[in-house]
């Protein structure tokens, strides 16, 4: 037997020409193509995984291991203190407690929905709200803010709970607002609250549990009273060791904010409007008191109003729904919001327009009677009726402001052909209404402040689809039918009567202190235009509207010593059937410093019952405030 290597006997099986000196068989060129093929495909895989990896995944990788082992707790920026225009603190801080929840600890947790329960227990916190705040952060490095203020009984019985350390759930020390005087204030101070979702993205460099103001002068300048929250970073290794000092970063204090605001004659205003109310049995109103001389508000009131300081604390539940679910909606500002007929405020105006146009002659006499009657050509047997609501007697242009004589305005705003007066008309009154400024916006540092509705014929067309007639323009002429303008609008153009044609900008805010005590921003007055008109119109206006005090229904403020002058209004809602009431002052009349609006909605006798209310507000103003700067 012949003696075969090993290799011998593998071959032999394959060797079909018994060609012992053929020892190799070569690879097929389909296998090696199909080889190389496989392998550039594999290879090529992995470079473009690497390549995503590495480029577009890379940052969120790196992010993700810093977050295995970075937390950091924030620390809050104390909000910039608000003062009144004397230095009064209306709005400090307070230090508290909050609640965070710090997604890296939680969710590794093998209980989550026992611990969940059991703080929604201890907080008063709907479960379902925590599970919405809470999700999609299990990445996050970022704290999330559940609740402010938290009570010493909340703080007791969170840290007995036992699974404290690893929860996910934390106190930590914070500041809460704390407003000095709480419904008085609500409209001009407004209040802070969590950030939504938009408010998050809208401000990248907060953090996320940042508080953000809501409404009023703490959403207005917001970006001054904020402040930078500072961050606590710690460091956790895999076995849960937290090492608390790799450095931190400190807050830096908001800016303070002065405002134009008296606090006193603020209170005042409150307190005397709020007690008219009450008496009166109704449930809206307001009252603005500004500086004729320079556009600063000094005192702001809307009713209803609401607690701050409830709101500020997040409690009770029960308070805060009944508030954002009332019908009288007590959070928006009637001064600047409301849209109301202003009713014979707006006589004073078309006293000046008719002058300016010089359609008639300011001391000729008329006597109209009870009523003006227009000839129907169409119904001879039923004329076009429009009444006083009284016989006025004997009047010129200042008596007729004095008594508040309809016919008298029907006649210089639509015509009076028996009398031979040639009335302005439609369009040119809505010119003077532009001049002076109603129907747009003034530009107050708040936010939520409204136009206004100025119709004429091409209004009256698109919007009702119906012509325009003679008694549109004489209601109009009077403050009624469509025309709609805000409260604040119609004191500051009383007040460009009162300074002989500045229409001014109105602002709450003067000046704002950083933290080094230098100005941030200051404002002062602002003359937004200019009304050209011949200083005797303005004398004849005023003297008409000091006639009012002197002649007309507002007689119980002769006895003030600083000169009042003023115009009261009862325009007439609900298809006549109700009024609202408007009373404007100006004191002293020659030379103003005080400008006083009070307007009431559905008071029961029209605008007699604003008239003591000013009485209350100008005598304290007299007496603490008048000849004592």
């Amino acid at each position: 037997m012949n003696n075969l290597d090993f290799e011998e006997i593998l071959l032999d099986s394959t060797v079909q020409n018994k060609n012992y000196e053929q020892l190799n068989t070569p690879i097929s060129l389909k296998r090696t193509i199909l080889f190389f093929t496989i392998l550039g495909v594999l290879l090529l895989i992995l470079f473009f995984r690497v390549f995503y990896l590495q480029t577009f995944k890379g940052s969120a990788y790196y992010a993700l291991s810093e977050q295995n082992r970075l937390r950091y707790i924030p620390i809050r920026a104390p909000r910039g203190v608000i003062y009144d225009r004397y230095g009064n603190i209306l709005v400090n801080n307070k230090v508290s407690l909050s609640l965070m929840y710090f997604p890296q600890e939680f969710k590794d947790n093998d209980n989550k929905e026992e611990i969940l329960n059991e703080i929604a227990q201890i907080f008063n916190l709907d479960v379902n709200k925590i599970k919405n705040s809470i999700k999609n952060t299990d990445l996050s490095i970022d704290p999330i803010l559940l609740k402010t203020n938290i009570s010493l009984k909340e703080a007791r019985d969170f840290e007995s709970l036992s699974s404290v350390p690893k929860h996910g759930f934390q106190l930590i020390e914070d500041y809460t607002r704390e407003y000095i005087h709480d419904e008085a204030f609500s409209h001009i101070i407004g209040y802070t609250g969590k950030m939504n979702t938009d408010e998050i993205k809208n401000n990248p460099d907060y953090l996320i549990s940042d508080i953000i103001g809501k409404a009023g002068i703490e959403a207005y300048y917001e970006k001054y009273l904020h402040g930078k929250s500072g961050k606590q970073f710690l460091e956790i290794d895999a076995s849960i060791n937290v090492n608390p000092d790799i450095g931190s970063s400190k807050p830096i204090s908001g800016n303070d904010v002065y405002l134009t605001i008296d606090k006193d004659l603020q209170i005042v205003t409150y307190n005397a409007l709020i007690e008219a109310i009450d008496k009166l049995n109704i449930k809206k109103g307001g009252a603005l008191a500004i500086n004729p001389q320079t556009g600063e508000i000094l005192s702001m009131v809307s009713i209803p109003s609401y607690n701050i300081n409830i709101l500020s604390q997040g409690k009770p539940a029960d308070k805060i729904q009944a508030m954002f679910q009332s019908q009288d909606m007590p959070f928006m500002n009637r001064i600047i919001s409301g849209l109301y007929a202003p009713g014979s405020t707006i006589k004073p105006l078309m006293a000046m327009a008719a002058l300016n146009e010089k359609s008639i002659n300011p001391k000729q006499t008329y006597y109209f009677g009870k009523q003006l009657v227009v000839p129907n050509i169409y119904d001879p047997d039923n004329p076009s009726i429009f009444r006083d609501w009284k016989d006025q007697g004997v009047v010129d242009m200042e008596t007729s402001l004095a008594y508040s004589c309809n016919i008298y305005f029907y006649a210089i705003g639509g015509g009076y052909e028996e009398k031979n007066i040639e009335g302005i008309g439609s369009q040119k009154i809505k010119e003077y209404w532009k001049k002076f400024h109603l129907g747009s916006s003034l530009g107050i540092d708040l936010f939520g402040e409204k136009d206004g509705v100025l119709p004429d014929k091409k209004w009256k067309q698109e919007n009702k689809n119906e012509p325009w007639y003679l008694g549109d323009t004489y209601n109009i002429s009077i403050g009624q039918g469509d025309l709609l303008v805000t409260p604040i609008q119609i004191a500051y153009y009383m007040a460009s009567i009162a300074n002989d044609g500045e229409i001014l900008k109105p602002f709450l805010s003067n000046k704002i202190i950083n933290e080094s005590n230098g100005i941030a921003f200051s404002q002062s007055k602002q003359v937004l235009s200019k009304l050209n008109f011949k200083q005797n119109d303005f004398n004849i206006v005023n003297n008409g509207m000091r006639k009012v005090i002197t002649m007309g229904s507002a007689g119980m403020l002769q006895s003030i010593d600083m000169k009042v002058a003023g115009k009261t209004g009862t325009p007439q809602i609900a298809a006549g059937t109700k009024t609202n009431a408007f009373f404007v002052s100006f004191a002293p009349y020659e030379n103003p410093e005080i400008l006083l609006l009070i307007m009431l909605e559905e008071p029961p006798e029209g605008s007699i019952t604003t008239i003591p209310i000013a009485d209350t507000i100008l005598r304290w103003y007299e007496e603490n405030r008048f000849n004592k700067k």
